[in-house]
């Protein structure tokens, strides 16, 4: 009974990590897969929504790594998920900055 309770707890304290890691794949599939020569007529919008709802996400893994106890993997969260934040942050922000010049 007790062992259960403490596989428990250790399988919710990577939860933070395994969201991370699922957002920087998803992360670079849209990075190459959303680019031009696949969708020749898309408009920027679509890209800047689809970071956002990423960055969202990295949002979301950052406010669960703030909840957990264990002070190495809490640590390393926080750390994982703000290196990867702040250039997707930069990328959204470009990309608005290129879609309010092209538009009129």
């Amino acid at each position: 009974m007790k062992g259960e309770c403490r596989l428990k707890s250790h399988r919710n304290e990577y939860h933070s990590l395994i969201l991370t890691f699922i957002l920087l794949i998803v992360s670079i599939l849209l990075f190459f897969g959303l680019n031009g020569r696949t969708f020749p007529n898309m408009s920027l919008w679509v890209p800047i929504s689809l970071y956002s709802l990423v960055g969202v996400g990295y949002v979301m893994s950052l406010l669960i790594a703030l909840r957990l106890k264990n002070t190495v993997i809490k640590t390393f969260s926080l750390l994982a998920t703000l290196m990867l934040l702040l250039p997707l942050v930069i990328w959204v922000y470009l990309l608005l900055l290129a879609n309010g010049i092209s538009e009129p």
